[in-house]
C-alpha cells in the first residue's frame, strides 16, 4: 500500500476514518463558523469545520502527527478529504496568500 490522498464524495466513507485531524484553537478562529471541542487524546481545545465526520475521534494536529508518521513509515497512510473541505481550504489559502 502507498501513502495517498483520496477525495471522498460519500459521507459514509468519511465516517469510517480512523481520526479527524483538527487544528488547535486559535483566536480568532481559522474560519469564523468553525466549531470547538476538545482533542480526544490530550484534551486541548480544537477547532474544526461544521461538516466533518462525526463518528471518528477528533484529534489535534500535534497528537495526530505521531499517528500519521507511524502509518506513513509503514506505507499505510491514507488521507481523506471531502470536495467541500478541499474547496474551503483552497479558498482559505488564496485569501491568506493575498494578505
Amino acid at each position: 500500500m502507498t501513502n495517498r490522498i483520496e477525495i471522498v464524495d460519500d459521507g459514509d466513507e468519511a465516517e469510517c476514518a480512523d481520526i479527524v485531524v483538527c487544528r488547535r484553537l486559535t483566536s480568532p478562529l481559522l474560519m469564523p463558523d468553525n466549531l470547538i471541542d476538545l482533542c480526544s487524546k490530550c484534551g486541548e481545545a480544537i477547532q474544526f469545520r461544521p461538516h466533518v465526520p462525526t463518528t471518528p475521534p477528533k484529534v489535534c494536529d500535534q497528537c495526530a502527527l505521531p499517528i500519521a508518521t507511524k502509518h506513513a513509515e509503514n506505507g499505510e497512510l491514507v488521507t481523506l478529504i471531502t470536495p467541500k473541505t478541499a474547496a474551503e481550504v483552497a479558498e482559505w489559502l488564496r485569501k491568506k496568500d493575498a494578505n
